[in-house]
């Protein structure tokens, strides 16, 4: 059995779809159309749909929704006024009702995207509360407490229903099977992706250039339009909806379906659908139970499989980027500092009126390595954050060429050519070798001979950290299993990889051996030999002397000396601030 869904899961999207497609079609000719297996199978598909669009929001993007029925309430009865009040065609009433949902997903999106989890649950809580009272209160629309009937399906506007039978069940099995293929493909897609760094590492996806608030914005939108469509099926399948079909606990359902399926998993939301269709009607004679089966539901898998029953897997890279480390072996040109690239001019930086960084100046050249050093304290880490982006200057500006980046966002500056890695890996749980190297893939035509350079260091940083680029099994393995030290060169690679012209390096040899430190000296000279400008932040002063052209020493937030590594051990300042020695 694992091993049928094993293989099942590493089918293509589109296959998946078409497959889960027909199994709906043949259950259905198997049972009927129009009884009562034919309508739970229906059903099924239905809450399917739905769960799959809130997989979108909380399992991919990690943004805790409770909202999933008010979008579902929205959309059925969209398709249900223009379907039975204006007799619309069935095709274009689902599709406007799934816009409807779209629309108001990126609505309610926009405010509540800038919040944390609470504050969205919270939010997409009470927007269930609201459309609720809605459906009562606007009856000339809504019909009430009554609802609205005469729910057909036709073919064009004004047409007579449809008489075969089929019709409604054939389009809820098709547009599952769309649905399940449009939901996969959002996760292989360059914005999935995106979302998934946004959800397990939101600090690291802003040094790619990803927007947290965007990303989290087009997940809710998305699922809330999975939820209206899914709605709009509902309404046919019924042919008569009523508040009383969409209370609050049709979100809770939901989120029961995902959790239990899976969150963020490609097969789970199916599988909870199923589960939470199934087992309350076998409870029918028992309706008090329900709740107590879901709540006893949760509590053993969350006991027994924590993850849910089908667990998150990475998603394979697209084809166009599975190759994003070949490249031939290019010759290395002799390292020449060129023109400046980054400068910090008179650089201050305050946390409630203590300076951490007090009049910084330095500038580093294309193709040059410089090596920010200084007692722990003394402003190195803070200077990266406002290089990139992470803190604001209380004053003074840093300048990327000829832009200034003062007061840009962590993901405008990174777009500008800005890379960098942390103290602490900031790598994606959630998401494969290929996956993290795809999402930092420049989005331009860079240099050919930058790229084929960054390509050959991003191969050789793989190679050492153990990990083999030809091998897909390696690369399509989320990095959650892989050790410290793998993590320090991913994260590194992954920064290399969108060919940067600033390269900014935060303590990147703690925790490797000897014999990885000199591996990713190599690299970084390489890398800079191509004409990255690259800035060192690190203890090993064994590495920064070998490494660097020029040495930035830091202390209390001001440069206390700035000169060639050779000449380091011998001035007294830097002696006794540094080393302790005078």
């Amino acid at each position: 059995m694992r091993a049928t869904i094993q293989k099942l899961r590493q089918l293509p999207a589109s296959l998946q779809g078409l497959l889960l497609t027909a199994v709906a079609l043949l259950v259905l000719l198997a049972s009927g159309p129009q009884s009562y297996n034919g309508y739970v199978i229906q059903l099924i598909c239905v809450y399917a749909v739905a769960a799959l669009g809130l997989n979108i929001t909380t399992g991919f993007a990690g943004a805790l929704s409770l909202g999933q029925g008010a979008a579902f309430a929205l959309g059925a009865y969209v398709t249900a006024v223009l379907a039975g009040t204006y007799e619309w065609p069935f095709w274009l009433a689902l599709l406007l009702g799934a816009v409807s949902g779209l629309v108001a997903g990126a609505a309610t999106g926009f405010p509540a995207g800038r919040l944390g989890v609470i504050g969205l649950a919270m939010i997409s809580l009470g927007l269930v509360l609201v459309v609720n009272d809605m459906l009562i209160q606007f009856r000339g629309v809504t019909g009430g407490m009554f609802g609205i009937s005469g729910i057909d399906a036709r073919l064009w506007f004004k047409s007579d229903p449809v008489d075969s039978l089929w019709v409604v069940p054939a389009a809820i099995a098709v547009v599952t099977g769309l649905c399940f293929w449009l939901h996969s493909r959002y996760r292989l897609s360059r914005l999935g992706q995106a979302t998934v760094a946004v959800r397990d590492e939101p600090i690291g996806a802003s040094a790619l250039g990803v927007s947290g608030y965007l990303t989290k914005v087009a997940a809710f939108a998305a699922g809330s339009a999975f939820a209206a469509l899914g709605g709009g099926l509902f309404a046919y399948l019924s042919a008569y909806i009523s508040p009383d079909a969409f209370s609050p606990n049709l979100s809770i359902l939901f989120l029961v379906m995902v959790v239990l399926g899976g969150s963020g998993s490609r097969l789970g939301p199916l599988a909870g659908a199923l589960i939470l269709v199934l087992v309350p009607l076998q409870l029918d004679e028992y309706p008090h139970v329900n709740t107590i089966v879901y709540g006893l539901l949760l509590i053993v898998l969350m006991r027994l499989r924590p993850r849910g029953l089908f667990s998150r897997s990475a998603a394979p890279a697209p084809k166009a980027l599975q190759h994003v480390t070949d490249a031939p072996a290019v010759p290395v040109p002799a390292r020449e500092s060129g023109e400046p690239v980054l400068t910090a001019h008179d650089v201050k930086r305050s946390f409630g009126g203590v300076y951490a960084l007090n009049g910084v100046s330095f500038t580093v050249h294309r193709g040059e390595i410089v090596g920010l050093i200084g007692p722990n304290g003394s402003g190195k880490t803070t200077m990266l954050n406002v290089v990139c982006g992470l803190y604001p200057p209380t004053s003074g500006r840093v300048v990327l060429q000829d832009t200034d980046l003062s007061g840009l966002s962590p993901e405008a500056i990174a777009r500008r050519g800005v890379a960098r890695t942390f103290q602490t890996p900031k790598t994606f749980p959630g998401m494969s070798i290929e996956e993290h190297l795809a999402l930092a893939a420049p989005a331009g035509e860079p240099d050919p001979e930058l790229l084929a350079a960054c390509r050959q260091a991003v191969r050789r940083l793989l190679e050492l950290g153990g990990l083999d680029p030809a091998d897909r099994a390696a690369m399509t393995r989320e990095s959650r299993a892989m050790s410290h030290g793998q993590l320090r060169f991913l994260e590194a690679a992954t920064a290399i990889s969108g060919c940067p012209r600033v390269l900014l390096l935060d303590e990147p040899a703690a925790g490797l051996s000897a014999s990885e430190i000199e591996g990713f000296e190599r690299v970084v000279a390489d890398v800079a030999a191509a004409g990255v400008a690259v800035v060192v932040v690190e203890h090993h002063l064994d590495m920064i002397g070998r490494l660097v052209d020029r040495v930035v020493v830091l202390d209390l937030g001001t440069v206390l000396w700035e000169g060639p590594p050779a000449e380091l051990h011998d001035v007294d300042s830097v002696r006794a601030a540094y080393m302790g020695v005078r």
